[in-house]
């Protein structure tokens, strides 16, 4: 108890005003989750990218802004009609007043991009673009009944606007052996004078509202409003380490004034080879996309099949959808339509996202996915890759921003399934609920309160979360304290406490938590801190206390080195036998040249 007294002493006494710098963080709101837990690995790591390596949107090419995920095609377009007519965007201000931006989106947008611009006002900048490259080495080692070690290397070559090349391998915890390497490759190759871009090996498709054809993972339905549109990437490469949703092949994308066609040939299975036979499988695809400064249409068409003299696996099939998404006066419209051509079974997606206010904003969205229908890589809002059986509508609003003093966000969701969960009879249905309010009483420190509830008719019927986070951040330190209870067939508590340094050459973390879970149904996730490209979110279960320390430093304009070493010890738990203590060690040095 004594330290958190001091703690809370700390956070009381800093007077000084500071801004966050949480590469984390800003990932998060980018896109529209409310905890770090919601995040997936994927799009951490691409999004981190951006952090180091800030988009220039005043340099870079049409593709390479939407390949980005950061800016809708439309968005892209609009920008580039107005660089066309008023020259380079040399403010964040200016970059709000285009059509399809406004100033909520500009300050989620500001941390990933740069506007540098060596023109005066009116002018365009050709820019000059060097030869880039960057290699991060990463090592570690944990003791949980034995010592285990793991390794990861990338290597990243980007030429200008023309070439890009990325290599990304990693080794599980274990003994390193080449059948259990995981790794990603791909190059990317574009041309200046005709306006085609071809990719090959590791790469993400990304097309409408990830209705058919979308792969990652999705957000749950109990987020912001600004996570329920999405943008159509279309294909964009990858660098994960793990590479376990991308698709793998080869593909095309040509633009034709607004106007632009996609083609791909993927062959998922590819990596399983000791299951050769049974896994391998052809996927071709088609997209073609017309857009304007204030939306566009698609048409999207792909089939997944087998061999010729192979047995038909349960995924193959053929699906087609249409997409449209539109933005008037800040108002943006979005839908999309699908078909199952071996079910003959339809689909269906509708929303919409309006401002509230001065600085609030709403969305609604309803979907429609029948039993039937269950395509091969979904990826829609709230639906990951199981798009079925599901009838639902969300609405979700948010008042405030983070430039106010207050931000409240309400979000309630409602599904039906027809085909009955588990021992239902005559469907099931489920009802969830967000409630979020944030709070920066001080400009140094923020109180902020999530709260989530569901109820379901089958299993455990009620669900609820509660969790508070205060944090404080003046200048070159930062604190944070967590509370966490949550209740479903029986109590789960969880709390931490952190105090921390970040400067330009170092930075220096420690948490102290401590948890008491008896049943893996209350389980708890928590985000630790951990190097660039280990998204680290473990659940705790059992009763005990953790440590971990996290730390950086900058030795040269070229090298970095983190350091990530923590201890679980665990208590006797109710009904079971003690658990070991589990210790990891983890380090993690770049290299950028």
């Amino acid at each position: 108890m004594r330290w958190l007294i001091i703690m809370a002493a700390v956070l009381l006494c800093v007077q000084t005003a500071g801004q966050s710098g949480d590469a984390d963080e800003n990932i998060m709101r980018f896109l529209g989750a409310e905890s770090l837990e919601d995040i997936d690995e994927e799009n951490a790591e691409r999004l981190a990218v951006y952090i180091n390596h800030p988009l220039r949107l005043n340099q870079a090419s049409m593709s390479r802004i939407v390949s980005s995920g950061l800016l809708s095609r439309y968005q892209a377009v609009s920008l580039a009609d107005y660089r066309s007519r008023h020259g380079d965007v040399l403010s964040l201000v200016e970059l709000s007043m285009i059509d399809g931006f406004g100033t909520c989106f500009v300050e989620r947008l500001a941390p990933f991009i740069s506007l540098d611009s060596g023109y005066r006002p009116g002018q365009n900048n050709a820019g000059h673009h060097p030869v880039r490259t960057e290699i991060t080495t990463r090592a570690g080692m944990k003791y949980n009944d034995g010592m285990k070690g793991t390794g990861a290397v990338k290597v990243r070559m980007e030429s200008g606007r023309r070439l890009d090349l990325s290599l990304a391998m990693s080794s599980p915890y274990g003994r390193f052996e080449a059948d259990r390497l995981l790794y990603t490759a791909s190059a990317e190759l574009s041309f200046v004078k005709v306006p085609v871009r071809v990719l090959a090996g590791d790469f993400n498709a990304r097309f409408g509202q990830g209705l058919i054809l979308r792969n990652g993972m999705s957000l749950s339905t109990l987020a912001s409003p600004s996570a329920f549109m999405k943008n159509p990437t279309g294909l964009s490469q990858t660098s994960s380490y793990t590479g376990t949703t991308a698709f793998t092949g080869t593909g095309c994308e040509a633009s034709f004034r607004n106007v632009v066609l996609t083609g791909f040939l993927a062959f998922p299975g590819i990596r399983q080879l000791k299951n050769f036979k049974d896994d391998f499988r052809i996927m071709p695809s088609l997209n073609l996309s017309w857009f304007c400064r204030h939306g566009q249409i698609a048409v999207t068409h792909y089939a997944v099949s087998s061999l010729p003299g192979q047995s038909d696996p349960e995924e193959s099939g053929m699906w087609t959808a249409v997409d449209t998404r539109w933005c008037f006066n800040g108002c943006d419209l979005f839908a999309e339509a699908a078909y199952d051509w071996k079910t003959c079974s339809p689909a269906a997606l509708v929303g919409t996202l309006f401002p509230l206010g001065g600085n609030g904003r709403m969305a609604v969205m309803a979907r429609w996915y029948p039993p039937l229908f269950h395509p091969f890589a979904a990826g829609a809002y709230g639906s990951g890759t199981t798009t079925n059986n599901e009838y639902g509508v969300t609405l979700s609003s948010e008042i405030g921003s983070t430039a106010t003093a207050h931000r409240l966000v309400l979000t309630a969701d409602a599904a039906h399934f027809p085909l009955p969960k588990k021992d239902d009879r005559g469907g099931s249905a489920q009802i969830k609920g967000l409630l979020v309010w944030e709070y920066k009483p001080f400009p140094v420190l923020t109180v902020k309160t999530r709260i989530t509830e569901r109820f379901r008719t089958w299993g455990m019927p009620f669900r609820t979360d509660i969790r508070t986070d205060v944090i404080c951040e003046s200048g070159f330190f930062s604190a944070a304290l967590r509370l966490n209870a949550l209740r479903c067939t029986g109590w789960g508590l969880l709390s931490y406490v952190e105090a921390g340094s970040r400067r330009k050459k170092y930075s220096a973390y420690l948490r102290q938590g401590f948890f008491r879970i008896d049943d893996w149904q209350d389980r708890i996730y928590v985000y630790e801190r951990d190097a660039p490209g280990s998204f680290n979110v473990p659940a705790y279960y059992g009763r005990g206390l953790w440590t971990a320390v996290t730390c950086s430093a900058r030795f040269s304009m070229w090298g970095k080195l983190y350091l990530r070493a923590a201890y679980t010890s665990y208590a006797f738990m109710r009904h079971e036998v003690k658990k070991p203590g589990r210790a990891e060690l983890k380090m993690h040095f770049v290299c950028s040249f």
